[in-house]
């Protein structure tokens, strides 16, 4: 793919990150937190024990805001999870070996995990959105042994497009590819009434939108337009309001050395080959950039910008009335800003 041009700024009212203990979830020791979902007025959150030296399992956190508690632990990187309309989860794990798609039963959590979809073609999934019908992403076809981070990484700098959207239907225990060719699949997000899934790309830095029936498609092809694009990061999380309001977390900062260096085969694989701590100086998020940016799914116009100095990567998002929960990578907090 071609490095995408950088739009302009667009207006949108800004907000800051809440400062205080209120604008706070404490998770403890936890932190790492991949994924943000509400469920019954409490909030859950997907992180790994911060007393590891790896991170080995992830357990799914369920916080009041005052109390937290671990309801079910999984082996291996928890990226995703989704809960569907009879109150079950849903879960994407990455292992070194692959990702897999779970369920755990409403009345079960903590006991009985069901593998229903596992590893396809080995890769590692990552977000999920459920609507009846379950969607999720496989990030990009890179090998998961070093987790999501490391393999969304590896798409960038390989510049290749080989993440993806499948659907799984628990009716007909049937699986269906949704889209293919995107650049690092790292967010979806359905629309409020489940006609259209949106899909972040990360190194086209853009939002790609598909009807939720759509099957086979291409990333940019017939059928498949963008939402948004020019981002001024690289896309990640994606959450939508009741409302149609899409918010966008920015994983990392657009790298121009990257984008200028888009055609050189050579210093790709140099920076491919180099240390964790040299690639992720390409991807730091600036103080000065936005973490977060909100869409109108309706109209395309921009609603708000958030920003946080020293926020860092966007890892989760969740909106919830008023308010716009956050988690970003290694923190041990969930982060919140108001709406």
């Amino acid at each position: 793919y071609d490095a995408p041009a950088v739009r302009q700024d667009t207006g949108a009212a800004q907000t800051a990150l809440a400062a205080d203990h209120r604008g706070t979830l404490d998770l403890g020791e936890y932190q790492g937190v991949d994924c943000i979902r509400t469920q019954d007025g409490l909030v859950y959150a997907a992180a790994y024990d911060g007393a590891a030296l790896k991170k080995r399992t992830s357990d799914l956190v369920r916080t009041d805001g005052g109390h937290d508690a671990a309801i079910l632990s999984v082996d291996g990187e928890l990226t995703g999870f989704a809960f569907d309309g009879s109150g079950d989860l849903w879960l994407s794990i990455l292992t070194p070996g692959g990702g897999s798609l779970c369920r755990a039963a409403h009345d079960s959590w903590g006991t009985a995990v069901e593998q229903v979809v596992t590893q396809i073609d080995g890769a590692p999934l990552g977000a999920v959105s459920a609507d009846g019908r379950i969607y999720f992403a496989v990030a990009a076809a890179a090998g998961a042994a070093d987790g999501l981070e490391s393999t969304l990484r590896t798409e960038l700098l390989a510049h290749t497009g080989t993440g993806c959207v499948y659907v799984y239907d628990p009716a007909a225990r049937s699986v269906q590819k949704v889209l293919g060719g995107v650049a690092g699949a790292a967010g979806l997000a359905l629309s409020p009434d489940g006609s259209t899934l949106y899909v972040s790309d990360l190194a086209n830095r853009c939002v790609w939108r598909v009807s939720a029936d759509a099957q086979d498609l291409t990333a940019g092809g017939k059928n498949c337009s963008s939402l948004v694009s020019g981002l001024p990061g690289y896309p990640g999380a994606l959450a939508m309001d009741p409302d149609g309001t899409l918010y966008i977390g920015y994983r990392w900062a657009r790298s121009s050395w990257l984008e200028k260096n888009a055609g050189s085969t050579l210093l790709r694989g140099i920076a491919l080959r180099a240390g964790r701590n040299l690639q992720e100086k390409l991807f730091s998020l600036p103080a000065d950039a936005p973490c977060t940016e909100a869409v109108d799914t309706a109209d395309g116009s921009w609603q708000r910008m958030v920003s946080g100095r020293g926020a860092g990567s966007v890892t989760a998002l969740c909106p919830v009335e008023s308010r716009l929960y956050l988690g970003l990578a290694g923190s041990e907090k969930v982060r919140s800003a108001n709406l």
